[in-house]
């Protein structure tokens, strides 16, 4: 295997296109299986909001918790 090729698997990782964690599949969504190598991930994010590190996921979580109070 070329250094190029572990490159790719790698980058090619379950991960959150927000906050970056590498997460299970399980954890995601919007990944895109068909996708070309190091685009699966693209669009993924995590499913549980709380789980994102994200500043927009920490955001949005605020932004609830004001319309609730």
């Amino acid at each position: 295997m070329s250094s190029d090729q572990s490159n790719v698997l790698s980058i090619d990782r379950p991960r959150c296109s927000r906050c970056g964690a590498f997460r299970s599949l399980e954890q995601l969504n919007g990944y895109d299986p068909l996708a070309p190598a190091g685009q699966k991930y693209r669009n993924a994010y995590c499913i549980r909001l709380v789980d994102c590190e994200s500043p927009q996921a920490k955001a949005l979580i605020d932004a609830l918790a004001r319309r609730i109070e």
